[in-house]
């Protein structure tokens, strides 16, 4: 937990404030304790990433999320590949997937797109706004508006 708190982006610590959270440990706890969460990191060094799958009750399907060292841009080649991953790895259990991205952060809402993930819409939330996003399990046969599925007779 220490080792995520010490290098943390600052972005990161932006949003986790914009949710509510005065307190960025408490926010890292409540993280690990509702959530599916995987922590990556280069061999010998600080954590890159930890991302994962926040279940909510008020969610019809988990919002994926992820978090990064204030080095990210340093590592962005392996933290691309490794997110490739983690979602190839969440669609083996998961077939839909949200996440909600801040609109100011532009290259993170470009990387959703790169992973997968289609914008659904804008919300605004305490003067902010934020992209939302879907992504529908590409290798199984799935429709997140049940009005839409078709009709079997």
């Amino acid at each position: 937990m220490e080792e995520v708190l010490l290098n943390l982006s600052q972005e990161n610590k932006r949003e986790l404030k914009l949710l509510g959270y005065s307190d960025i440990e408490q926010a890292l706890i409540d993280m690990y304790e509702s959530s599916e969460c995987y922590l990556a990191r280069k061999e010998g060094e600080s954590f890159l990433t930890v991302g994962g799958l926040w279940h909510n009750e008020d969610q019809d399907f988990p919002q994926m999320f992820s978090m990064f060292s204030k080095d990210f841009a340093e590592h962005f080649v392996p933290i691309a590949r490794g997110s490739r991953m983690l979602v190839n790895f969440f669609d083996k259990s998961h077939d839909i997937m949200s996440m909600t991205i801040l609109s100011d952060y532009e290259f993170m809402v470009q990387w959703a797109t790169w992973l997968g993930f289609e914008v659904v819409g804008v919300v605004e939330s305490n003067c902010q706004k934020y992209v939302e996003f879907v992504r529908c399990n590409p290798n199984r046969k799935s429709v997140y508006d049940g009005t839409s599925r078709p009709v079997m007779h």
